[in-house]
């Protein structure tokens, strides 16, 4: 659910006094088929179904405009019927959100929630996230409605992990729930259970190439500035060899972006170091030597499989020395003097 500041929050819409003509819902069969279908009045107007059977228009509720009570298709984002996803790691991306049972075309996916703010906050926001984090460009405000905002960064749902994507798989459709305008989040294609949800951006920015998109799919314009995928014109007027200049230089930048994946996922599998952490550089503990002699009685129980082939190296140096000090037993002792002398 959104948060909002009482002191400073928008105002709710006035209701439109219409309501819809639909039939409350009826059983066939034994399945309960659902009301306020795609041709609902509501539905088409991007407003949520509001009121009971027991309800008359403007009896008690100014919002009322439907009488096929709580079993009514239009009331998904008051009654928080999401579709089942979770968090997870999406090759290249970071976080990403994946759905758990798979979604259809046309189901409600997400809300996109967080903090409701107006124009002037956002901008001091922005620029104090600017300042203070200078190579982290990443910003999760949402535009709600003309002068309000919706800041995700600290207050916000599971929709914050869902990224980008030039081939979308969902849409953003805002929707008046009883006078509150709030953003839903709409599948548009069958996603398999265990796909990835994904929606286009769109920033409002004057620095595309700060937001570069590596989604992959074939209608991919390299950034996620909503204005990048309208500028053909431009494009047209650039000659072969520009565009192959940018397009070999658009490849470098990937190649480099996922050396560091596979770097960052290696060190991830690796994450002890060849020193000790905390120790002194001049005087560095090496891990693969195994824990020091005063350290030996707290990891006493411990066995790693590296510390075998220190063992055995160490039994073999001193077997070596042992045969040394019996070959020079049998040659007897040697008095160094005289040579010492000459």
């Amino acid at each position: 659910m959104n948060r909002y500041n009482p002191q400073n929050r928008p105002k709710r819409h006035p209701p439109n006094g219409e309501s819809c003509q639909c039939k409350p819902s009826t059983t066939e069969e034994g399945d309960n088929v659902k009301s306020c279908g795609d041709r609902c009045l509501n539905r088409l107007s991007y407003v949520e179904c509001v009121g009971n059977q027991t309800l008359k228009s403007g009896d008690k509720n100014p919002y009322w405009n439907c009488n096929c009570g709580p079993n009514c298709g239009n009331r998904d984002m008051s009654q928080r019927q999401f579709a089942k996803c979770r968090p997870a790691r999406e090759h290249g991306k970071g976080w990403g959100l994946m759905t758990i049972n798979g979604v259809k075309k046309g189901d409600l996916v997400q809300e996109y929630a967080g903090e409701i703010i107006d124009e002037k906050t956002k901008q001091e926001r922005l620029k104090e996230w600017s300042r203070d984090h200078p190579n982290d460009p990443n910003f999760y405000v949402m535009h709600l409605e003309p002068g309000w905002y919706i800041d995700a960064r600290e207050v916000a749902n599971m929709a914050r992990f869902i990224n980008h994507s030039c081939h979308p798989n969902c849409k953003l459709v805002p929707v008046n729930v009883a006078g509150q305008m709030r953003v839903s989040i709409v599948c548009i294609k069958d996603v398999p259970p265990g796909g990835f949800l994904c929606y286009d951006y769109q920033f409002d920015t004057q620095h595309g190439e700060k937001f570069i998109c590596r989604c992959g799919a074939e209608n991919c314009c390299g950034t996620m500035k909503g204005a990048g995928k309208t500028e053909d014109k431009v494009a047209e007027k650039k000659t072969k060899k520009q565009l192959l200049s940018e397009a070999k230089a658009r490849v470098q930048r990937d190649k480099k972006f996922l050396q560091c994946v596979y770097a960052s996922e290696k060190d991830r599998l690796y994450l002890t170091g060849p020193v000790v952490p905390g120790a002194d550089t001049e005087k560095a503990e090496m891990v693969a030597g195994g824990p020091k002699e005063r350290y030996r009685r707290e990891a006493g129980g411990i066995f790693l499989w590296r510390n075998a082939n220190a063992v055995a190296r160490k039994k073999g140096e001193r077997r070596s020395r042992q045969n040394l000090a019996f070959q020079c037993c049998q040659l007897g002792t040697i008095d160094v003097v005289p040579f010492v002398k000459g």
